[in-house]
């Protein structure tokens, strides 16, 4: 195995009210329908012909013929149009809130791509609840697992998201019941990119989101600090891989292949062999490490080093259904810690090129600090992009070289310690003056910032 490690340590529809006024978007050409009120639903249809981005009022496109309106009257106060977008009759299985689409990958463009992160707007709000199911999982590893229970995930992660900058999704697996993408965070009149993370998504069948973990980067990456970690965690320790022979075969696609090599491979056969489906000038993003690994010689290192971990094993949870490229979620397993230990979170993203082979990876771990000391940190000087320096978008042939001394390089050119460090002033984006310190509260003692990158 090679995959990444950071560090251990829409209410349901009713009848509609008395007098309540609605319309119906009924059963088109592209087969998807919704319902909102009657003004709203108009409304709507004139933003589509502006072309605005969020112009799907749960379904517009192609709709200017199928809105039947159950009464013309002035426009209702706000309370009672949401309640009548909660309460207006369904008269067909609910589809997802855009027309055409007929995948994961059609609900996340919508989502994420169309409509864009609420951050405050009520209508668009109202999109994200109608794409995602009442009782959806929804994991976003920046917060407490408490967050991530049916009914109250989705709020939370869209509260998480309130200030963020623009998504901007750089790849998509062709999923059809369920998907995963990379994405980073861009924001107006700043140049570089934010914090890039990877999510995973499953979906009903009429489109709806069930499922949703989201990993973003470790903004301190330790490179194979990690690797020694687990060697100390597991000592000599034998991860369980099963006993039986690996039944060699030729897998097809990219779901196949990562079943192939995460379910069967892992542990029972060579690293050499796992490479041979890797394509000569593949790219590989570890988010352990500052930067990317190219070409099978890194790669089959990298493997290499991992697979030498004994106690360790990545345990493969859901695989989506893609055929050009897969996205999955997995959790870390390391054999002769309690049962009860915690397990780390992840995702990977596989894309092939057009010989099947597999051309980018993508491995991103959860932290076990939540939320992230770091990201937290970046999220208040820096709510846009939640990283305290805008990244490159072309990837830097110099990796960082702060951990070498024995300290931090301050500007004045002296080494000094984590006190120091924490005691330093910075302003946020509100304006305030605060410690570092007093930004990371208790996780103090877990990490340490190099000032270099505070910008």
């Amino acid at each position: 195995g090679g995959a990444a490690f950071s560090a251990l340590a829409s209410a349901p529809h009713g009848k509609t009210a008395p007098g309540a006024p609605t319309a119906v978007l009924r059963r088109h050409s592209a087969g998807f329908i919704g319902t909102t009120s009657a003004d709203d639903a108009a409304r709507t249809v004139g933003t589509a012909r502006q072309g605005a981005s969020a112009a799907c009022a749960i379904c517009v496109a192609g709709a200017t013929s199928g809105i039947a309106l159950s009464k013309k009257m002035s426009r209702p106060s706000r309370p009672t149009r949401r309640a009548a977008v909660a309460n207006a009759p369904v008269e067909e299985p609910f589809a997802v809130a855009c027309s055409g689409c007929t995948s994961a990958a059609d609900t996340v463009r919508h989502l994420w791509k169309v409509v864009g992160f609420p951050c405050g707007d009520d209508d668009k709000e109202a999109l994200w609840k109608a794409g995602f199911m009442a009782d959806a999982v929804v994991e976003d590893t920046f917060l407490a697992a408490d967050s991530y229970l049916p009914g109250v995930g989705l709020s939370e992660y869209l509260k998480n998201k309130a200030s963020v900058g623009r998504c901007v999704i750089d790849r998509i697996s062709d999923g059809q019941t369920s998907c995963g993408f990379t994405w980073h965070l861009e924001a107006d009149g700043v140049e570089g990119i934010g914090i890039r993370g990877t999510t995973f998504v499953t979906v009903d069948g009429q489109g709806r989101i069930t499922y949703l973990r989201e990993i973003c980067e470790p903004l301190y990456k330790p490179g194979d600090q990690t690797v020694e970690l687990l060697k100390a965690l597991g000592k000599d320790s034998i991860a369980n891989f099963g006993g039986s022979e690996v039944a060699r075969r030729t897998p097809k696609g990219a779901s196949d292949i990562c079943r192939y090599l995460w379910e069967e491979l892992q542990g029972r056969a060579p690293p050499s062999e796992a490479l041979s489906f890797f394509a000569d000038n593949a790219t590989y993003e570890d988010f352990n490490y500052d930067a990317p690994m190219s070409g099978t010689a890194e790669i089959g290192s990298f493997l290499e080093k991992f697979a030498k971990i004994t106690a360790l094993k990545f345990a493969p949870e859901r695989f989506s259904d893609g055929e050009r490229a897969c996205c999955f979620t997995w959790s870390v397993e390391i054999a002769g810690l309690p049962e009860d230990s915690p397990k780390i979170k992840g995702i990977s993203f596989y894309e092939l090129d057009e010989s099947g082979k597999i051309a980018y990876v993508r491995d991103i771990p959860e932290s076990a600090i939540k939320p992230p000391p770091l990201q937290a940190l970046a999220a208040t000087l820096r709510p846009k992009l939640r990283v305290f320096q805008p990244l490159e978008t072309k990837s830097s042939d110099r990796p960082c070289t702060c951990a070498n001394g024995t300290g931090v390089a301050w500007p004045t050119g002296e080494c000094v310690e984590a006190p120091a460090v924490l005691a330093q002033v910075v302003t946020g984006a509100d304006g305030v003056p605060r410690t570092v310190g007093s930004e990371l509260a208790g996780a103090e003692g877990g990490i340490v910032i190099y000032l270099r990158h505070l910008g």
